[in-house]
């Protein structure tokens, strides 16, 4: 049975969608969120997190084996801003599985994902 439309989660706009944002207020954040590579998570970033991920095989919080290169404490949109010039050194990193690293982002970042 097909869900009911919700109002768009964008405030003052009356769209209805099945979830979240409706198409253009989508389409207008995912442009102001720029691409992965324009957020700094291009082919060096990859190469780095897998070299990472190789070298810290077993997830901080749980026995599970590490699939996210998380930076932590500080996000890296934080470390960009405040001019660090290595926001992937290794020390500004934290090997996750994929379950700790959701929950992880949910609890620490305002909003959650993609919210800041």
């Amino acid at each position: 049975m097909p869900r009911a439309l919700k109002v768009c989660s964008t405030p003052g706009c009356p769209n209805l969608t099945p979830r979240g944002r409706c198409g253009t207020h989508t389409r207008e954040a995912d442009q102001q969120r720029g691409s992965s590579a324009q957020r700094g998570y291009g082919p060096s970033w990859a190469r780095r997190r897998a070299n990472y991920l190789r070298r810290h095989p077993a997830c901080r919080l749980c026995p599970a084996p590490a699939t996210v290169a998380d930076h932590h404490p500080v996000s890296r949109r934080d470390l960009v801003a405040q001019g660090v010039t290595d926001p992937d050194a290794d020390h500004r990193l934290r090997p996750l599985c994929a379950s700790c690293h959701g929950r992880e982002t949910a609890k620490h970042q305002p909003g959650g994902f993609n919210l800041r």
